[in-house]
């Protein structure tokens, strides 16, 4: 990775700061559930030029900001974002931490052939089998 630029693999909360450059994986709304026709959140599957992931998420306050900025597929420069720990069920990167958009968010398209397009990780069919119903990753 470009030395101005921080890996996926090293995003961690206790420091502010960080650069990355990502292609977005995935990118779906999260509809309100109470009203479904309505947006409550923007999420995001990240990953960059060494195959690390994390998941990113665009609250709803914040979606006239980072909406029309992002597409699916598309490589970003991404820089003051928090990191939080990444909870609950249905995981979608092992990562343990997740990156949280903010006013201050920056994002700007960019190039890189480096990035892989697909994000595809392989589990051997034992530790599939091997998960009970507490394994939080999907």
């Amino acid at each position: 990775m470009d030395r101005s630029f921080d890996s996926l693999s090293e995003i961690v909360p206790d420091r502010d700061g960080w650069r990355i450059k990502v292609r977005i994986l995935r990118l779906w709304e999260v509809p309100t559930l109470l009203r479904p026709d309505q947006t409550n959140s923007l999420e995001m599957v990240l990953i960059d030029d060494k195959g690390a992931k994390i998941h990113a998420s665009v609250r709803k306050q914040l979606l006239y900001v980072f909406q029309p900025k992002l597409s699916e597929g598309k490589v970003y420069k991404m820089s003051f974002f928090s990191v939080a720990p990444s909870v609950g069920s249905y995981r979608t990167t092992l990562h343990p931490y997740k990156l949280v958009f903010q006013m201050k968010t920056k994002v700007q398209v960019s190039e890189s052939v480096l990035i892989p397009t697909y994000g595809v990780s392989l589990s051997k069919i034992a530790d599939v089998c091997g998960h009970d119903v507490e394994y939080d990753y999907l």
